[in-house]
Formats: structure tokens, C-alpha cells, sequence
């Protein structure tokens, strides 16, 4: 239920805001993000409201993903999704932030 209230929110400010959502725990972080990109995958047209498939902004992001550490995050980044938590590396978090 929360993901999906999570994920409606996004999807109301995709392409026009950042968002910002807190969760209780690291695992919960990796499992909603996930969630999130799985409900944008599964939405017709929905992930490229979060990064225009052709842009140099989603180039940019594969290659940053492509130098994390964290597994997570290289999922992520590639659709405009991040992580952030203290159990990152100081590098991946940097890159998030």
C-alpha cells in the first residue's frame, strides 16, 4: 500500500520536481526505490517521464551508475531513481547528493 501511495505521488510530480521519500530502515530504502522503478517500468510511458529516453541526461546517469559500488543504485540511476542511506559508501553517496 505505502509503495503505491509512494508511487502516485512521484508519478504526480514527474518531470516537474524533485522528490524526496523516507523510509524506516536501509532495506526498506533498496525495496521502495525498486518498487518505484518497477511501477514506472510497468506503467505505459511512465519511466520517460522521469528521464527522456534520448537525452544526454540518461547517458550521463548509465555512466555514473556504471561506477557505483552499490548494486542498488546501479539499477536505479539509469531511470532518474537514487538512493541515499548511511550504510553507503562515501563515494556513492557523494554522487547522490
Amino acid at each position: 500500500l505505502m509503495n503505491q501511495i509512494c508511487f502516485e505521488k512521484v508519478l504526480a510530480r514527474a518531470g516537474k520536481q524533485q522528490v524526496l521519500i523516507f523510509v524506516h530502515s536501509r532495506a526498506d530504502t533498496a525495496k521502495t526505490a525498486l518498487a518505484l522503478r518497477d511501477a514506472f517500468l510497468n506503467t505505459d510511458g511512465g519511466i520517460n517521464l522521469l528521464v527522456k529516453p534520448d537525452s544526454a541526461t540518461r547517458e550521463i546517469l548509465q555512466e555514473e551508475a556504471d561506477t557505483t559500488k552499490n548494486e542498488t543504485l546501479q539499477k536505479l540511476l539509469p531511470y532518474g531513481l537514487a538512493i541515499h542511506h548511511a550504510g553507503m559508501n562515501r563515494t556513492d553517496r557523494n554522487l547522490v547528493e
